[in-house]
């Protein structure tokens, strides 16, 4: 019976997580006249090789003799979630919590996992609360991170009652057979608008292999998709020394220039550990260099490092790598974002460091996609409220600043994994792909086992544009306008659910000063107009009243920076004391703190000054302590105190004659003067 194990080797990717294979296998495994010892030895057997649907038989066999051994149910029940076979995990699941709860805890966890992944939102909310409040086994590390991941799960379930009462107006599309074959297909990646990449086994089906025989093992290989009259068409090798024999390889990623193609190379090491590499080959004339692994800075013998993205660093414009890694330092818990930057002067990769916890949590993040326009990442994970198992989030940032991510909804998350989200070619058109194990792909084991490759087009898609002049202008009102500025940076920011904003993108006004920007529908926008010698001004733009494809014309004025000091209107004081008054508080809001958040630079003096009422002493002591009164005022919304400098000046510098009422209402004034920039300092947009 032992030569059954080695040879009953079939191939399923089930873990996309390495772009690695679990080998598994199905009927036909002979069972019949085994005893129960045999079955558990063969079944256990079979999970070490990895052997995934062996092991499934034999449990089968075994508990079909013995019912009630409920830690052999918790064992089946954990390789039919790894299946991704969700309705016979669901069942094993419940029969360990109704039995043997006590014994596995986490059963319950995963239990309301399963009902979540088979869209039984409220019954899985049910369950997640009970775990929650569970008392089993509560100071076990791994239940207090289980217990993180449920609340997540619970706002996860009722996100998705939510959504599930949405429309959409997105249409999504299963690519044909001669790309989604029956194992696993990942990565699409487009190099054009009809050439698409994904990584695939290209396997009909399951069959027999001899582990004792690598060669004739079959290995996964990037393959090439070609669109023609609207349809993909795929199933060819991608050209060039990629691929490599005896070798799995997939996960494409393409530098925004084109230039480069990242992608992994994964097998076992010393320990039987699938490990994979990045490896990136530069573009020659019309085919691929010889690949050239990252090094050990990035890879490693130990931990894997998959999943490349590409974008660049807007301030430093220096080429980084996203990709995915178990690595343990610094980990956020179970699989992480990383990043790596590429020192083009060393040719050589810097060590990589996790993008943080905005991003990574304690459960898994995979499969990154990077919009270098729109400064995006795309990711799924599991460890944020979501629809399913793995769900779709973006977030928009760089390096380690990110928004807080947001789910992209339906119909591109389901209750099942939904992975590899990539934007099309045409900014005209909302379109491109992703993967899913959803039902109606292609099932090789079961209706949920196998991950296929989806298009996606929104037929409803608006084009949306924000575009106007910068000008220059003498006072607020764009009726003064002195004249266009041209070649000067406007910057677009988008406000988050959380009121933080994110930088997208920056351009140059053209020689009649004019600028535009892409915006998506049903979003809320700021655009900040600089220019040399001028004042930022930022305005803030809505799109969630468009209907229909438009472009919302936003001019904005800017005023060049003022030489002298500049009186604070409206700025009162209780009586012979320092302390603002209501009226001056909403003239300290308009004037100078949005002034001061639109120009995160300047430095400047709060100058306050007094009549020639009372001794000079007073008046010294009194306008220092009102500048310093709007100081404190200004670091309280958010305005760094190292740009503040508070001076009184006392009766000192008379700006009328003090000889009548009107004369010494000018001279009790307050003033704010530029007196320098900060310099070497990192400026971040996120209030």
């Amino acid at each position: 019976m032992q030569n059954i194990l080695k040879i009953t080797l079939r191939f399923i990717l089930l873990s996309t997580f390495f772009i690695s294979y679990n080998s598994n296998a199905q009927a036909p495994i002979q069972t019949d006249g085994l005893k129960d010892f045999q079955l558990k030895r063969f079944a256990q057997n079979a999970i070490r090789l990895g052997d995934t649907y062996s092991a499934i038989a034999y449990y089968e066999a075994f508990l079909n003799n013995n019912p009630n051994t409920y830690e052999n149910w918790y064992e089946i029940a954990y390789l039919y979630k790894q299946a991704r076979d969700y309705q016979k995990a669901e069942k094993a699941y419940k029969l360990v919590v109704e039995n043997q709860i006590n014994k596995f805890p986490d059963a319950q966890f995963y239990y309301a996992r399963m009902l979540k992944a088979n869209g039984n939102y409220e019954a899985a909310k049910t369950e997640y609360t009970k775990f929650t409040t569970s008392k089993n086994n509560a100071d076990i590390e791994n239940i207090k991170q289980l217990k993180k991941l449920a609340k997540a799960e619970i706002a996860g379930c009722d996100t998705a009652i939510e959504l599930s009462k949405s429309k959409y107006s997105a249409l999504v599309k299963h690519l044909n057979e001669s790309i989604n074959k029956a194992h696993i297909e990942s990565a699409p990646l487009l190099l054009d608008s009809n050439t698409l990449i994904y990584g695939t086994l290209n396997e009909e089906a399951l069959d027999l292999y001899d582990v004792e025989k690598k060669d004739s093992i079959p290995v996964r290989k990037l393959y090439i998709a070609k669109r023609e009259n609207k349809e993909w068409n795929g199933g060819k090798t991608l050209k060039g020394p990629i691929n490599e024999k005896n070798v799995n390889v997939g996960n494409g990623a393409l530098s925004t220039d084109g230039k480069r193609l990242y992608f992994t190379k994964c097998k076992p090491n010393f320990e039987g550990k699938m490990i994979c590499r990045i490896y990136v080959s530069t573009k020659e004339r019309d085919t691929w260099s010889e690949p050239k692994d990252l090094g050990n800075n990035v890879n490693s013998e130990e931990f894997t490092s998959t999943m490349p993205a590409v974008g660049i660093d807007s301030k430093k414009n220096q080429e980084v790598v996203y990709f995915v890694s178990d690595r343990t330092q610094s980990s956020k818990g179970g699989l992480d974002i990383w990043y790596t930057t590429l020192d083009t002067k060393k040719k050589i990769y810097k060590d990589p460091k996790n993008l943080g916890g905005t991003i990574n949590t304690v459960g898994d993040e995979i499969t990154p996609s990077y919009d270098n326009e729109n400064k995006t990442l795309y990711f799924s994970s599991d460890g944020f409220p979501g629809l399913g198992e793995l769900d779709i989030y973006q977030s928009i940032g760089e390096i380690k600043t990110w928004s807080v991510p947001e789910n992209i909804g339906a119909p591109f998350n389901s209750s099942a994994d939904d992975i590899y989200y990539i934007k099309g070619k045409n900014i005209k058109e909302k379109s491109g792909f992703f993967v899913s194990n959803r039902k109606g792909g292609i099932s090789l084991m079961n209706e949920t086992c196998c991950d296929d490759i989806y298009e996606y087009t929104d037929p409803q898609y608006l084009n949306i544009f924000i575009a106007g002049k910068i000008i220059e202008v003498s006072s607020d009102s764009l009726e003064k306008s002195i004249a266009p500025v041209a070649k000067t940076p406007v910057s677009l920011f988008k406000i988050n659910k959380d009121s933080t904003e994110s930088l997208l993108k920056t351009t140059l006004t053209n020689e009649k000063g004019e600028y535009s920007f892409q915006v998506e529908q049903g979003k809320n926008y700021k655009v900040l107009a600089e220019g040399q010698g001028y004042l930022n001004k930022k305005i803030e733009v809505s799109t969630d009243t468009i209907t229909k494809s438009d472009t919302i014309r936003t001019n904005i004025g800017i005023k060049q920076t003022p030489k002298g000091s500049i009186v604070i209107s409206n700025i009162y004081y209780e009586t012979a004391k320092a302390d603002l008054r209501q009226e001056s508080q909403e003239s300290l809001n308009k004037e100078l703190v949005d002034l001061l958040k639109d120009n995160p630079k300047l430095i400047i003096e709060i100058s306050s000054h007094t009549d020639d009422v009372g001794t000079n002493d007073y008046n010294q002591k009194l306008s220092q302590a009102r500048a310093e009164s709007v100081v404190n005022y200004l670091i309280g919304h958010g305005i760094d105190k190292a740009r503040l400098i508070a001076k009184g000046y006392g009766e000192g510098k008379p700006i009328a004659p003090n000889t009548t009422p009107e004369g010494r209402q000018k001279n009790r004034r307050t003033e704010f003067k530029i007196i320098g920039y900060v310099k070497n300092v990192e400026v971040s947009y996120e209030e």
